[in-house]
């Protein structure tokens, strides 16, 4: 990784002035050599930004002044910068392509002298294989790894080892990706041309994609989850979840709706759902930008519910639920010093230490034991209990 120190060293060495350079183009030089510097180690991404920078840099010194200076000022060999170069103008097109599978740079300049038709045919062998180096490569440039010379599927499950599991699982992941996405799109179509029409038929609309949804589902948590125990079903396993209130979660939790027409919105919401949730939903999870950006407000964002209050129905439920006196503390009787110390205790164990009831009264008045009620709702007796040891 070059330094400031390396930067400062070249900007000397290489001198503007000397080379007839004006300030306007030295700061669109220098610009290039710092994005150049500043990427570091080269990832596959990072070789295509690189070709890119030099790319720019070369057409601003295309009178032959270019190999001087990213010699002199980026520390590049002449043939470095072109390789490179190549990477960016000749494989651009498969750049997502080739960034997805990790190519190695090296690889990439092998590759960059490729006809479009072998580079497709260098993917698919990465894809089938797990893997591209130069020996790949140099054999499909050489006409050996094209068309009836690819290895047929069937063989891949016969060749064991690391290397036969990598094969298999990029035949898993390039297959089954292309399924989900068809399985999407086919759920996006049918969605779009039932609001097309004046009104949202649900039945109809639930007999042309509630299956589709299912599967689609399934492909999804099977190319991106991993399998963990069902503790609550012993030896039975399960997915595990996508992380809550993300673009995943929330596409999964749309397919798993799709799945079951029940779950649908009443007829009079359908439009707005289709149209405003899930396809935005479903488009996102297929896009081909980068990094889409997220089409809804908050992934995953729980619609706030009414809260309902329920009657304590167990052990559990009774210490929310609001105590009432005993019949020895009831209204205008006379209560002892030991049936209060009996309530007190009762009490402040139903609410959690949250009320207690007082010895102290009015001297003109008789001693009474009154319990405020704690809400509006309908009272739960609670039998006095003997005072805690503390």
């Amino acid at each position: 990784m070059h330094t400031k120190t390396n930067k400062t060293t070249a900007t000397a060495a290489f001198s503007y002035e000397d080379n007839g350079i004006g300030q306007t183009l030295r700061e669109q030089l220098e610009a290039s050599a710092a994005h150049i510097f500043d990427l570091g180690r080269r990832t596959t991404e990072q070789t295509f930004e690189l070709g890119d920078h030099l790319a720019q840099a070369a057409d601003l010194l295309a009178d032959g002044r270019f190999d001087k200076w990213v010699k002199t000022r980026c520390g590049l060999s002449a043939r470095s910068a072109r390789n490179n170069m190549a990477v960016f103008r000749n494989l651009g097109q498969f750049r997502d392509e080739l960034v997805d599978l990790s190519v190695g740079a090296t690889v990439l300049f092998h590759l960059s002298s490729a006809t479009e038709d072998q580079v497709k045919a260098a993917i698919a062998f990465a894809e089938d294989n797990g893997r591209l180096q130069v020996a790949d490569v140099k054999a499909i440039l050489a006409g050996g790894v094209e068309g009836g010379d690819k290895p047929e599927t069937g063989d891949q499950f016969r060749v064991g080892g690391v290397a036969g599991l990598k094969a298999l699982i990029a035949i898993k992941i390039r297959d089954g990706l292309k399924a989900f996405i068809t399985h999407i799109v086919a759920i996006c179509q049918a969605i779009e041309a039932a609001l097309a029409k004046s009104r949202v038929i649900k039945e109809a609309l639930a007999k042309d994609i509630q299956d589709i949804a299912r599967v689609a589902r399934q492909e999804l948590e099977s190319l991106a989850l991993f399998i963990e125990p069902d503790l609550d079903w012993g030896r039975n396993t399960k997915p595990t979840k996508f992380p809550k209130k993300t673009g995943w979660a929330e596409v999964n939790d749309t397919l798993y709706t799709l799945g079951g027409v029940d779950a649908w919105p009443k007829s009079k919401e359908m439009r707005d759902w289709l149209a405003l949730h899930v396809l935005p939903v479903l488009g996102w999870a297929v896009s081909k930008e980068r990094a889409p950006e997220w089409p809804l407000a908050a992934p995953g964002a729980p619609a706030s519910k009414p809260m309902v209050l329920e009657e304590a129905d167990s052990d559990g439920d009774r210490q929310d639920a609001e105590p009432a006196m005993p019949d020895e503390v009831s209204k205008d009787a006379e209560v002892s010093d030991e049936a209060i110390g009996r309530l007190g205790a009762a009490l402040e164990e139903a609410t959690g230490g949250l009320m207690t009831v007082s010895r102290e009264a009015p001297r003109s008045r008789k001693q009474f034991a009154k319990v405020p009620p704690l809400a509006d709702d309908a009272v739960v007796e609670v039998e006095a209990a003997p005072a805690l040891v503390r």
